[in-house]
């Protein structure tokens, strides 16, 4: 697993320890509803995630001090959904039920980094900002995202998924590259939950 994704991995354990993020049972693909452009910039604009890119600069290395960064949004928001445990263990439970919203994904520019970042935000109004990633990497993989297709990521893996009511395909993979491409139905999605 990459740098960033076990910095990201962290912060969003620790924001989840402190809210408490439970999937709710019985979650459905169509339960998130996605921010609009103006929506997404206001948040950007807010003191919280103005204070929260200042602390994300001075982690870096070497640390970069400075109190008022200037963000902006460099491409399409995107929400992220996380495997959903109850729908692995539940023989009854359809493909619909595969994940549950875990945030949403805003490409941003901090000034004064020239790279792209990723500011994560709650997975429902009033948006909270939660976290700051390096790189774009939610971005990337959603590019590999058919019609219809919702992004999925399983956390324990770090494996991205394109996720439908009828299948989920693996975008990418770090513990295994050999699965890019596979599909799965709900049966063989439920086997490889429960035995990865």
């Amino acid at each position: 697993m990459s740098r960033r994704s076990l910095y990201a991995a962290a912060l969003l354990f620790a924001a989840c320890t402190i809210q408490g993020c439970a999937p709710p049972a019985n979650t459905d693909i169509s339960s998130a509803a996605t921010p609009d452009a103006d929506t997404i910039d206001r948040v950007l604009e807010s003191p919280a995630t103005t204070q929260l890119a200042a602390s994300f600069l001075r982690s870096q290395q070497p640390p970069i001090n400075e109190n008022s960064p200037l963000l902006h949004r460099t491409g399409d928001n995107v929400t992220v959904y996380a495997t959903n445990l109850e729908f692995a263990t539940d023989p009854q439970s359809a493909l619909q039920n595969a994940g549950t919203p875990s945030y949403i994904a805003v490409p941003v520019r901090i000034a004064p980094r020239t790279d792209p970042d990723t500011i994560q935000l709650t997975p429902t109004p009033p948006y909270t900002p939660r976290a700051i990633a390096t790189g774009t990497e939610e971005s990337q993989a959603a590019q590999s995202l058919p019609p219809n297709a919702h992004l999925l990521l399983d956390y324990p893996s770090h494996t991205w998924f394109a996720w439908t009511q009828t299948q989920v395909t693996a975008i990418s993979s770090s513990t295994n590259p050999n699965m890019n491409g596979q599909e799965f139905d709900t049966n063989q999605f439920k086997q490889w939950l429960t035995s990865r």
